[in-house]
């Protein structure tokens, strides 16, 4: 049998970012997409955390390109993963509460895309809130809900009432379910294969051997109670929300447990994802396969002084890895970007990767645009709960904008390049009137700051509508909710709010939500945009 003829592309095709010519039809391209789930970048070693956590993944990088400024829209499992599979804000996909299989994320899903152009979709998940519970799993030939059944032996198991089990998935199953999936590919046909991994994510319960490097074993907990005798020990949420509450004093020592044992189950985690690369090998299937990994949202460690994620929109919730890696010289190698991206971008760049027909209406904009220039744009964020905070980033800088039960709104605002830590509130005082909040991100209506003015020097008076419609947004999206809530039937009134946000549906309040998101600086949602990645009157994208 002849050799295939050596794939070389020329610099133009790098730029495109074209593959598909590489790869001999009759193999079949594949597709792998692994979320780790609560992962934040900041414990990822190749982009500059100094425990060295991420081996395999760092090993990855360096094969392919990887996004150090990557922010999920949302600090919360629902609503981001139905941004990575639209293409979508939460705002406009409208799947931001999990209550059963309620309602089908507006627009098209990635995986509804994929087989609609002739792919195999194959997924998996371990979170119930990236589930058929939550509609995760549309467009999918075959879904598992990996949770579903006691587990291997050993694993930390819930009986329901019915005497069914769901188990907590370990890293280690995760090898064993992508041979699953790449067992039951047709021959010759392309294929999409997507894993929802519970790790890092808490209860943080690692095997010893990912525990050894990072976990002191002469820790003892500073606290004790009735409820947990022998105070914290690994694989406990609970103690870890009343810590949240107030309830329990976490000391110095205990948080810095909870972190150590975060970063041994990142570590196991992350040795599934070799596993998972050395059987991509084995099978002779790495030099045609793309692989893609990142989180659904980050993780925090009393930062500001709070545990987990979902209830703020600080960094180290919101910013997230994101790594693709691709078959030989279709993306270049070894490069770390810088530019604002997000998760929800992957849908449109598989697509351009792909060649596959265009989506119009996505918030998301393709990757291979920020490998080849740093674009301006903005992110419109989210927090989960009733009471939504919302805000904005451009990656330089944000803000923050919430209210109390009076309906008395705060701000904050942070210079990113200088204050990493969002550690300086710019807006003294908290209760502020809308105007206060206009400095540094504008609406497409506000003078762009010229060529090399630092972000603080962004006009402060309000020459537009953003700020107000951002809190309008808020207030819309409160409002909405509340209704949902106070239904008799939560599964129809949250129906209903999700038509309400839909782009796809002419309902109560969508004209509303996609005026506001343009107000903002987004398009899309009623695929006008020429290209679908949001944009403005002059054609830039946001």
């Amino acid at each position: 049998m002849r050799a295939p003829a050596p794939c070389v592309l020329t610099a133009a095709a790098l730029a495109a970012t074209l593959w598909s010519s590489c790869a001999p039809a009759s193999e079949g391209r594949l597709v792998v997409m692994v979320v780790f789930d609560a992962l934040h970048a900041g414990h990822v070693h190749h982009l500059g955390y100094e425990r060295e956590t991420t081996p395999h993944l760092d090993a990855l990088a360096a094969e392919g390109v990887s996004f150090r400024n990557a922010h999920a829209p949302a600090p919360y499992t629902v609503a981001s993963t139905a941004s990575i599979m639209t293409g979508l804000l939460p705002q406009r996909h409208g799947l931001l509460r999990p209550f059963g299989r309620h309602a089908r994320p507006g627009g098209v899903t990635l995986a509804e895309h994929l087989r609609g152009a002739g792919w195999q979709t194959l997924g998996a998940s371990a979170n119930a809130n990236a589930s058929t519970a939550t509609s995760t799993d549309l467009g999918f030939d075959q879904w598992v809900d990996l949770f579903e059944g006691p587990g291997p032996e050993g694993v930390q198991r819930v009986q329901r009432g019915d005497g069914s089990f769901i188990h907590l998935v370990g890293a280690d199953e995760w090898p064993q379910q992508l041979a699953r999936f790449l067992d039951e590919r047709e021959a010759g046909r392309d294929a999409f294969v997507y894993l929802h991994a519970l790790q890092p994510h808490s209860p943080y319960a690692p095997p010893a051997e990912h525990r050894a490097p990072f976990v002191d074993p002469a820790y003892a907990s500073s606290w004790s109670d009735e409820e947990f005798p022998g105070g914290y020990a690994e694989g406990q949420d609970r103690p870890l929300a009343r810590a949240n509450r107030g309830e329990i004093p976490m000391g110095e020592a205990d948080r810095q447990h909870t972190l150590d044992l975060y970063d041994a189950s990142l570590h196991w985690m992350d040795a599934a994802l070799g596993a998972m690369v050395a059987g991509l090998r084995d099978r002779g299937l790495w030099e045609r396969t793309w692989l893609v990994v990142t989180s659904d949202h980050g993780e925090a460690f009393w930062q500001h002084g709070r545990f987990g994620h979902n209830d703020h929109l600080y960094e180290e919730m919101l910013r997230v890895p994101l790594v693709v890696r691709a078959p030989q010289g279709a993306l270049p190698q070894g490069v770390v970007a810088d530019a604002l991206v997000s998760p929800m971008d992957l849908f449109p760049s598989l697509v351009e990767w792909l060649r596959l027909p265009e989506v119009p209406g996505l918030d998301g904009q393709s990757l291979g645009r920020a490998l080849r220039e740093e674009p301006h744009r903005r992110l419109l964020l989210q927090t989960n709960g009733n009471f939504p905070f919302v805000g904005m980033t451009d990656g330089r800088g944000k803000v923050i904008v919430s209210a109390d039960a009076q309906g008395v709104r705060t701000a904050e605002r942070y210079d990113l390049g200088t204050d990493a830590a969002e550690s300086a509130n710019l807006v003294a005082g908290g209760p502020v009137p809308p105007v206060a909040l206009t400095g540094g991100l504008g609406p497409s209506a506000l003078v762009p700051p010229a060529a090399g003015d630092p972000w603080l020097r962004w006009p402060e008076e309000l020459r537009g509508g953003a700020l107000d419609a951002l809190w309008d947004l808020r207030s819309g999206l409160h409002g909405w909710i509340a209704q949902a809530f106070a239904a008799a039937e939560p599964a129809g009134a949250v129906q209903g709010l999700a038509e309400a946000l839909s782009p796809r549906e002419d309902a109560r309040g969508t004209r509303d939500v996609d005026a506001l998101l343009s107000a903002l600086g987004y398009g899309g949602g009623d695929g006008s945009d020429d290209g679908g990645s949001g944009g403005d009157a002059d054609g830039e994208e946001r």
